[in-house]
């Protein structure tokens, strides 16, 4: 698994927001800015679409401005449309959605775990990575069926 010091890895995801979807290279797009990834297993899923990401974005700007977050986004394994459907029913946010459908982010990292009794097969970790300049400051983790350490607060009180 990817750790602290290391550099966010070189891959082209997908990029969903107001503007449009587009390639996102994150090396091209993170470099010289204070980034922070919100990975999470699933759009829609029951803990992501219900807890874990509408404080992020009720509070995308507060987030911003009062830790210095140059650019905030959403990572997960679904595909651009599930994804761009799932960033419209959250409502209006500073945050980007990338999708990771071809999972080189997920393979990548190696922040991986098994959600096959789910029928979901292998996703992302829910997790947070700070990111300054291509360079991780920061990992955090849930524990697995957990939302605790990823959450806003706990996340808001830690970077």
């Amino acid at each position: 698994m990817i750790k602290v010091g290391d550099n966010i890895p070189n891959v082209t995801l997908r990029s969903v927001a107001e503007d449009g979807t587009q390639n996102f290279n994150l090396h091209d797009n993170f470099k010289d800015k204070k980034s922070l990834m919100i990975c999470v297993p699933g759009a829609f899923t029951s803990t992501c679409h219900l807890q874990h990401l509408p404080p992020y974005i009720k509070n995308s700007e507060k987030l911003m401005i009062e830790k210095g977050i140059d650019f905030l986004c959403c990572t997960t394994t679904n595909d651009p449309y599930v994804l761009d459907l799932w960033r419209k029913s959250l409502g209006t946010s500073k945050i980007v959605f990338l999708s990771d459908g071809n999972m080189e982010f997920l393979n990548s990292t190696n922040l991986i775990r098994n959600h096959e009794k789910s029928f979901m097969g292998k996703r992302l970790i829910r997790s947070v990575l700070l990111l300054d300049n291509l360079k991780i400051e920061k990992i955090i983790c849930d524990n697995p069926g957990e939302l605790d350490k990823t959450s806003f607060d706990s996340v808001f009180k830690n970077i």
